[in-house]
């Protein structure tokens, strides 16, 4: 007599909309206090009469976009997707407030690290009762890579900490659209190719705890490669002139690869402005392509599809590039007007979205 499986445990209802909501807007919030502190360091906006707390939060303001926003907002939507674990993202976004607007950042960081440890639970979760499979094995060693970054933060480890956040959002993203290359035939040497990428990434963040000086080459190397596989196998790439949001993801996905392999160029000249072409040029492109599928899952709205939303994208990549000339040359205004740029581009992209989801349904 064949043996028969236990039934699966029904699903917890879905998350309350306006603890999703507060969620979300705690992490919005550490967004502005990153950019913000972006924009004083780069000249954009002035410095007078900012104590020390204010002053640290200038210095860390990459800390806060990547520990106190995007761990935030990638774990929310794992959050939303598996019913469970509020917590985690509340947890980090907490962190991010305390650390630039209170300047407790021990506490952060002990915060940060409890939510890192939260979403490698979470994957784990998902992996057990759910499916386990190659690219959400991906997206939790990226989890993993962030539980390394949080705690090298807080220890003061920071090249540790770069890689280590870098490698959380490249792992989350890379693992993303592995799934979504399910869809193509691929040949056995790219798929082992995809596989090498991802022990090189995740090699980078471990060298980095040992040896700091080294890691970068790793790193930037394995970022090259990871841009030439998706430029190669991903579906973005053929899906260039699809209607709707299919087609604007899909431009917003290219061009961000495009800035993947040119800050992998960078970096392996030794040009620290690398880490900011990976950060806004390839991981912003991915979260304003994505918005506009996430904002259903997330809210439940259905943003009408507009072109508009590539503008600031553009602007984005102007910006940028002005960032890259002018840390190059030592032009400081030119640094100023980038920062500018940024700023401008991500209160257009919130105005265009605001608008859609007026729209829309």
């Amino acid at each position: 007599m064949t043996p028969t499986r236990p039934a699966r445990a029904p699903d917890p209802p879905p998350l309350p909309r306006w603890a999703i909501a507060v969620a979300a807007l705690m992490a919005i919030a550490n967004l502005l206090g990153a950019v913000g502190g972006g924009l004083v360091r780069l000249g954009t906006l002035p410095a007078q009469g900012i104590g020390p707390t204010g002053a640290h939060a200038i210095t860390a303001h990459g800390a806060v976009m990547m520990a106190g926003f995007f761990g935030a907002l990638i774990a929310l939507e794992r959050v939303v997707a598996l019913r469970r674990g509020l917590w985690v993202p509340a947890l980090a976004a907490l962190g991010g407030w305390l650390g630039w607007g209170a300047g407790q950042w021990t506490v952060a960081g002990g915060l940060w690290v409890a939510s890192a440890a939260g979403l490698v639970w979470l994957y784990a979760w998902a992996g057990t009762h759910r499916a386990m499979s190659l690219p959400l094995a991906v997206e939790a060693s990226g989890a993993l890579a962030l539980l390394v970054a949080n705690a090298a933060f807080t220890l003061g480890q920071a090249e540790a900490a770069r890689i280590g956040w870098s490698a959380f959002l490249v792992l989350t993203i890379a693992g993303e659209r592995r799934e979504l290359t399910r869809l193509v035939k691929l040949p056995a040497w790219a798929s082992k190719a995809f596989l090498a990428v991802w022990a090189g990434s995740v090699a980078a963040v471990l060298l980095a705890l040992l040896r700091p000086d080294l890691a970068p080459t790793l790193w930037w190397t394995t970022m090259a490669l990871l841009a030439a596989w998706l430029l190669r196998w991903d579906v973005a790439t053929r899906q260039w002139h699809a209607k709707g949001w299919a087609g604007h993801t899909a431009i917003c996905l290219v061009v961000g690869y495009g800035w993947l392999a040119a800050a992998a160029a960078l970096g392996l000249l030794g040009q620290t402005v690398a880490w900011h072409a990976l950060w806004l040029g390839f991981v912003m492109a991915m979260v304003f392509g994505h918005a506009p599928i996430m904002l259903p899952a997330l809210a439940g709205w259905r943003p009408e599809p507009t072109r508009w939303a590539l503008l600031p994208l553009g602007l984005l990549g102007a910006s940028l590039a002005l960032r890259v000339a002018a840390s190059a040359t030592g032009w400081t205004a030119g640094l100023a007007m980038a920062g500018a740029g940024h700023a401008l581009a991500f209160v257009l992209f919130g105005g265009v979205m605001v608008r859609a989801v007026r729209r829309g349904r």
